[in-house]
């Protein structure tokens, strides 16, 4: 059986929990691939509304976006604001969010599955060793 980068599979793309020590060897298959990829981890603890805000400013949404759930999905599904044929984003930062990550995996969830309608994959892995969310797997 032949082994296979996982980001290769964009059938499987969506939001899964980044396995420890696979960044360095994940970011470079997503270069290979020709996927950009996006990192933000901010320091300290930020309640939701900022950490949503510093991400917005990570992928370049427009200055209007307003740091909501439903302004989050809007802005990930408009291929104005992110044409990328495919994106990589590793999130962290997520321990003093609480229950707000639920609502992350879900709508990461839900523009993935948009992305995969408009045959572009969204992988979206979030740096949390304890998160209740499936590690990307191996291949």
């Amino acid at each position: 059986m032949t082994s296979h980068p996982p980001l290769q599979d964009t059938a499987r793309a969506g939001p899964y929990r980044l396995p420890p020590d696979r960044e360095a060897g994940l970011l470079a298959s997503a270069a290979s691939l020709g996927l950009q990829h996006l990192i933000y981890r901010p320091e300290g603890n930020q309640d939701i509304r900022t950490w949503l805000a510093g991400l917005g400013q990570t992928l370049g949404f427009p200055e209007h976006f307003g740091a909501n759930f439903d302004a989050l999905y809007d802005c990930l599904t408009d291929t104005e604001i992110l044409p990328q044929p495919g994106l990589l984003l590793i999130l962290g930062g997520l321990t003093s969010l609480g229950d707000a990550v639920d609502i992350l995996i879900a709508i990461f969830q839900a523009a993935s599955d948009e992305w995969r309608d408009h045959e572009r994959p969204l992988w979206v892995l979030f740096d949390a060793p304890n998160l209740d969310l499936d590690p990307l797997p191996k291949a």
